[in-house]
């Protein structure tokens, strides 16, 4: 997840190190997070009534150091849109040809998928999706907290059965569940 920031802050490209940075701090749908506002954005605390999977609205944390950035990146929007109001889209979608003309529309979960496919390419995993980073966000809280229920918590799910997918143990977790052991096989087979 950090080398996908990494590629954005190499690349130069606010947007997607701002859309990376929400995603990869809150583990956030893309549908979600293409629709951001800047209504949404809530001083120092994180992001305030966003609209989410069923309709429904949450209230998500974000680190201080993350609204810094997006504050600034917001006051960088004032170079690319005309007036910037509490209903403002915070990320907007460029395509086109110069020749013909290029056009701006408020950006699409689509446009997240294939933001997520050419950076995936470019840091060498050509077939990342976005819900992978929503997943990888899901197992670091969980390897982390250990705690199920915060994870529950953060990924906005009605129910702990939801959110139980993430318990699978990855192969290197798993060798350090069982790490405890070392020391008495270690006084055992030396005795």
């Amino acid at each position: 997840m950090d080398a996908l920031i990494a590629a954005a802050q190499h690349r130069q490209r606010p947007r997607d190190i701002a859309i990376f940075l929400i995603m990869r701090y809150t583990g956030m749908r893309r549908e979600s997070v293409a629709t951001l506002q800047v209504r949404h954005l809530d001083g120092t605390w994180g992001l305030r009534r966003v609209r989410v999977k069923g309709g429904q609205t949450r209230d998500i944390p974000l680190p201080e150091s993350v609204m810094a950035y997006l504050h600034a990146y917001v006051e960088g929007l004032a170079h690319t849109v005309d007036q910037i109001g509490p209903e403002t889209p915070l990320f907007w979608s460029h395509w086109g040809q110069r020749a013909i003309g290029k056009s701006r529309e408020p950006m699409q979960g689509k446009n997240i998928w294939r933001l997520c496919k050419t950076y995936g390419r470019l840091i060498g995993y050509p077939m990342l999706k976005p819900h992978d980073l929503r997943h990888g966000v899901a197992m670091e809280v969980l390897e982390q907290q250990h705690d199920l229920e915060q994870v529950r918590a953060l990924l906005g799910h009605a129910r702990i059965d939801t959110t139980q997918i993430y318990t699978m143990i990855r192969p290197s977790r798993l060798k350090q569940v069982v790490s405890f052991y070392e020391e008495p096989a270690r006084r055992m087979l030396t005795s």
